[in-house]
């Protein structure tokens, strides 16, 4: 679980050379943690196969066309929420007292409700369902940027139909955790 939020987190970032460089190795990764499913695997080697078909600075233009320019497929999770209003602001001070609280200190310049920053949160937490129960509060708002994906036709709607259906509890998955069999 751990590597593949990691994964998928560094996959949802800005391209960069080192990334590209260190793609053949996921998929041995991602199946020798078992963690995801075969179709959502398979979601995940099609969208590596295509982003090793193009340069890593075509890779970056299409990245920047499709997150940078757009407010509807950003990877601001909050963005989708409240815009640039006020609640925006607290909602993002409590994501930071979150990430505070658990001891992660992101190394990087973005807003703590950056979709890759956040990943990388749920990829250092050790309990798998503390990760799904955060990824799940957030699921309406992958829904709503994986549809603004699908409009774009990108492959990257790949990686958010992978984090949808991580989000996305199967229906017998609470009985389970209560302790009533199925």
């Amino acid at each position: 679980m751990q590597n593949t939020y990691k994964i998928l987190s560094l996959l949802l970032d800005y391209p960069n050379e080192e990334l590209k460089e260190n793609l053949s190795g996921v998929m041995g990764i991602v199946e020798e943690e078992s963690y995801l499913d075969e179709p959502q695997r398979v979601k995940l080697q099609v969208f590596i196969d295509y982003v090793l078909s193009l340069s890593l600075t075509g890779w970056q233009q299409q990245y920047v066309q499709l997150f940078d320019f757009s407010t509807h497929s950003n990877l601001y999770l909050f963005d989708h929420v409240y815009g640039d209003s006020r609640e925006r602001g607290q909602a993002m001070v409590d994501l930071t007292e979150m990430y505070a609280g658990s001891g992660f200190t992101p190394c990087s310049n973005e807003l703590p409700d950056y979709l890759p920053l956040f990943l990388e949160y749920l990829s250092l937490l050790t309990r798998v369902e503390e990760s799904e129960k955060l990824l799940h509060e957030v699921s309406h708002i992958l829904d709503n940027m994986k549809q603004a994906l699908e409009k774009k036709e990108t492959p990257y709607v790949l990686l958010l139909d992978i984090l949808h259906s991580l989000s996305t509890p199967l229906e017998s998955e609470p009985d389970k955790k209560k302790g009533v069999s199925v």
